[in-house]
């Protein structure tokens, strides 16, 4: 699958995840949640860029329980439970947030 965006064509899987995670860039990112019916707040910026820099040292997503760990440990903790999660990705947040970030789908993930 693909969509057409800013002129080039943006490869997916048929979920909607990012091909190839060098597409990715913060504009792309507001297409994504465009097209997810999501308007991005700070709240989701901050849970967006831990599940990058997560990947980007362990070369995969971080699990539920880990997101929420790491959001307690970076002084995020009114964004630390599984409700409050919830409530900003309606379709998941592990799920939600790997494609927000442009990475694969977490293997985690049903």
């Amino acid at each position: 699958m693909s969509f057409n965006y800013l002129g080039r064509e943006i490869l997916t899987d048929d979920e909607g995840f990012l091909i190839n995670a060098d597409d990715w860039s913060p504009e792309l990112m507001n297409e994504i949640a465009r097209q997810m019916n999501l308007t991005l707040t700070n709240e989701h910026l901050t849970i967006i860029k831990v599940v990058r820099d997560y990947y980007a040292q362990y070369a995969t997503t971080p699990p539920m329980r880990s997101l929420i760990k790491l959001l307690k440990q970076q002084g995020h903790a009114n964004l630390a439970d599984s409700i409050t999660l919830a409530s900003l990705f309606p379709d998941g947040a592990a799920k939600s947030a790997a494609k927000l970030a442009g990475l694969s789908k977490p293997v985690h993930c049903i």
